[in-house]
């Protein structure tokens, strides 16, 4: 099986505008993410001296108010990185870069051992970048992308058929009569149930349009389409699911 791809350790700037996007504020997920790098033994950096230094760390435990980790193998490191008052850490889960800021670090124990520990941060940045490459879904275990009808349509409701996935956004392909695709067009409240994960719930927006001929001279559509404005918990979500889809694709090579 292929080694997954390492994420580097290395400070995210991002612009105001994108900041919005990736920051996640619910204590609920932040601590589920935490709890991840936890259980996955992720490796992290903890940059201090004005981010001009780091050392490598693991995260050893968490709770509602605290986060642990493993202190330098270098005392002279341990020291200069007490006193000091802005602390960042990077590290990843589900393959996504994961960073926050914090502005206090104690020594103390965990589990009877010398530790650092930081206050549970109140945000943290979860980095998926949208040029993530497109997974192409199975066609023994398809995805549909169900789009509600509008109030004043005929019809009820479409549901076309998801031809690969990203982080990004979805290629979708139907019938070439059916869903009145057009590139700008945004469709809310989609839905894509993600086999073992769960509902993914997101607005789409059309970029692209192609019609292309089928062997059997069926004429289809399909429609290039980008996710916006997509939660911490639907990315979350959909990260499980790639993942999962990118272990099995490995694993049948």
């Amino acid at each position: 099986m292929a080694k997954e791809k390492e994420i580097p350790l290395k400070i995210e700037l991002i612009s105001d505008g994108e900041d919005s996007e990736f920051r996640i504020h619910s204590d609920k997920e932040i601590q589920s993410i935490l709890r991840g790098i936890v259980k996955s033994s992720a490796l992290a950096a903890l940059y201090y001296d004005d981010e001009n230094d780091f050392i490598l760390t693991k995260l050893l435990g968490i709770d509602e108010q605290n986060v642990w980790l493993e202190i330098s193998l270098r005392e002279a490191d341990n020291r200069r990185i007490l006193p000091s008052h802005k602390i960042i850490f990077v590290s990843s889960y589900l393959q996504v870069k994961v960073q926050f800021v914090a502005h206090q670090i104690e020594s103390a124990l965990f589990k009877n051992k010398e530790a650092f520990c930081l206050p549970m941060p109140n945000s943290l940045l979860y980095l998926q970048r949208r040029d993530y490459f497109r997974l192409i879904v199975p066609v023994k275990k398809p995805l549909i992308c169900v789009i509600p009808a509008k109030s004043d349509a005929p019809i009820l409701k479409s549901s076309p058929t998801i031809m690969d996935i990203s982080v990004g956004g979805v290629a979708l392909e139907c019938q070439e009569n059916d869903t009145e695709f057009q590139p700008g067009k945004v469709y809310s409240v989609c839905h894509i149930h993600l086999p073992n994960i769960g509902m993914l719930t997101a607005t789409i927006l059309v970029k692209n349009i192609f019609i292309i001929t089928m062997h059997n001279g069926e004429v289809k559509k399909r429609a290039g389409c980008k996710f916006i404005h997509l939660n911490g918990t639907m990315a979350i979500m959909l990260q499980r699911y790639l993942t999962n889809l990118q272990s099995q694709n490995l694993s049948q090579r």
